[in-house]
Formats: structure tokens, sequence, C-alpha cells
């Protein structure tokens, strides 16, 4: 594990940008599951996440969730692992007005509501471990 700093964080940017949705949902699909990437994406029907991950054709709406999702599940996984990266997104967040973050995700449209979510993950995941 490796602490989050301002390089890690441009690291993953760098990174979200330059990687493909397709190969993003497929991360996510192995990491999350095709469940959790689903509700994260606000997709009612799970399988939905395969095709993504096949390179099918995604709202632009969807693939911003899916790159913000990316960003934050690497921010928290770095100086932590997986499962406190899902903890995280579940859980409920003060930063977020006690609205779990994946749900906040999952409705976002807005770029402001991206933003606050990978603020507090980056808050999250910058604090001593």
């Amino acid at each position: 594990m490796s602490a989050l700093t301002q390089a890690v964080v441009e690291q993953i940017d760098d990174l979200t940008n330059r990687t493909d949705t397709a190969k993003i949902a497929a991360y996510l699909r192995e990491r999350l599951g095709q469940r959790i990437t689903a509700y994260l994406l606000g997709a009612v029907d799970p399988k939905q996440v395969a095709a993504y991950a096949r390179g099918g054709n995604i709202s632009d709406v969807r693939a911003r969730r899916l790159r913000e999702g990316y960003k934050i599940v690497r921010m928290i996984e770095t100086p932590y692992d997986i499962e406190t990266a899902k903890a995280w997104l579940f859980g409920t967040n003060a930063r977020l007005d006690d609205q779990a973050p994946i749900e906040v995700l999952a409705g976002a449209t807005r770029t402001e509501q991206f933003v606050d979510v990978r603020r507090a993950a980056r808050q999250f995941a910058a604090a001593e471990v």
C-alpha cells in the first residue's frame, strides 16, 4: 500500500484519460463485481456492464460515471484495498449530506456531483492509514 499523494492522484487521472471505457468497465466488474458496477452506473440490468466491457455503446452520462467511479476506486484502493473501497462506496458520508457515495454517483449528471464524491474519496484516502 502506498500513500495517496498529489502525484498519485495525477497518475490516476492520466491513466483514466488514456484507458478506454471497455477496459475500465472490465476493471470495475472484476474488482467490484457486476452488480455493484451496474449500480454505480445507474444501470438496471447488470448484464449491461458485461456489454460495456466488450466495447458496447455506452451513453455519455454512464461513461462519465464509469470513469469517475474508476478514479474513486483507484484512489481508495491505493492506500487501502478493494474491500475498503467497497465499504466506503456504500457507507453514508457526512461530506455528501449523509448519502452513500455510490448513490450520488449512480444519479450524478452534473460536474459538481462528481467533484463532491471525488473530493470526499480523496480526503478519506489521504488520511493517515
